[in-house]
């Protein structure tokens, strides 16, 4: 793990020092290293003062606390220390600049989008835990992309940042899915290769027994996996197995369906309507596979800002829409594919 001279250093414009102050007074008592320019006077006397905030806010912090106002954007040091954070974030691929609302002027090269504290709504006190948990994360060295050992889960349960729970099962559930990204394009391309069986005659037992084992891979989810009972079971308790467990049973189930439909594209058919009548039926996964995959990626969205939106109130939703419909104009050109079977 890189190591810095500090956890933090706020950033910030003169006229806003009385309320940035006593963040920063919160931060030390909690025993965070804090980069504050008042302190650093003796250090910073005859400095070239561009170079020295250059090389501080770019490189020799671990997170600059950004105290985002009016008077922000218009102070000239303020507008140094943003570019220098601004430049690094550009090099992680993790996050580094803490924003905090004073009031609601954007920031020049900061989204919108991003997640932010707000001085307005939490007080003293919130974001200084915030900063420690945003630390704590940090430490565990624990993102979506850390491969899920033991030694990796151990390093995270140690620190058990904010919203810990969460960030592991994104883990899971994030790296399950990736693997199986050729196969869910592929889904949409409507393409399998060929998997040897060749299906005789009209094939109606083989559409009823399709429809049967997609009915019940969602029943099984519904009343196994995606249950309040499961949730708590795992969140709750904050057991690290069983969020594992459960997420890669998230991941086992999209694997399910996808497997559904690519033994439908995989088939050779003797009988041109059978062939037509089953491939408009593996479009039946279409809708639950998009539901599964979105969740995959809302999760992954929000991770490296958990800390941020928990402390703001926001609730992580990972239970998983159970969209199981056809298209009412997809079973009616199914009904009429069928109905040539039978005729």
């Amino acid at each position: 793990m890189t190591e810095y001279d500090f956890d933090v250093a706020p950033s910030f414009a003169e006229q806003d020092r009385a309320l940035v102050l006593p963040v920063v007074q919160r931060l030390k008592e909690l025993g965070v290293s804090v980069y504050y320019d008042e302190d650093r006077l003796v250090e910073t006397w005859g400095l070239d003062l561009v170079e020295h905030l250059s090389d501080t806010y770019g490189e020799r912090v671990r997170f600059v606390l950004l105290f985002a106002s009016h008077n922000y954007v218009e102070h000239k040091w303020a507008r140094l220390q943003r570019r220098a954070a601004q430049a690094r974030a550009l090099e992680q691929q993790v996050e580094y600049v803490l924003p905090v609302k004073i009031d609601d002027t954007a920031v020049p090269g900061l989204s919108e989008t991003i997640g932010y504290l707000d001085l307005r709504r939490h007080d003293t006190e919130t974001i200084a835990r915030a900063v420690v948990q945003k630390l704590a994360q940090h430490r565990s060295e624990f993102t979506p992309q850390t491969p899920i050992t033991a030694q990796a889960v151990q390093a995270l349960t140690a620190e058990r940042p904010k919203g810990w729970e969460y960030l592991l099962y994104v883990g899971v559930v994030w790296q399950g899915m990736r693997t199986l990204d050729s196969k869910y394009w592929e889904h949409f391309l409507r393409y399998a290769p060929r998997n040897g069986h060749v299906e005789h005659g009209t094939g109606l037992d083989a559409v009823r027994d399709r429809n049967v084992l997609l009915g019940e891979i969602i029943a099984v989810a519904v009343d196994t996996i995606f249950t309040p009972h499961a949730q708590e079971a795992a969140f709750g308790a904050g057991n690290a197995d069983r969020i594992i467990h459960l997420g890669r049973l998230f991941v086992q189930t999209y694997d399910e369906i996808l497997e559904w439909a690519r033994t439908i594209y995989a088939t050779s058919y003797a009988d041109a309507h059978a062939r037509v009548a089953a491939r408009i039926q593996a479009r039946f996964a279409d809708q639950q596979l998009e539901a599964m995959h979105k969740v995959a990626q809302d999760l992954r969205e929000v991770a490296d800002t958990l800390v941020e939106r928990l402390t703001a109130g926001e609730q992580i939703n990972v239970n998983v829409p159970l969209v199981f419909e056809v298209d009412p104009d997809l079973e009616a050109e199914f009904v009429i594919a069928v109905g040539k079977l039978s005729g």
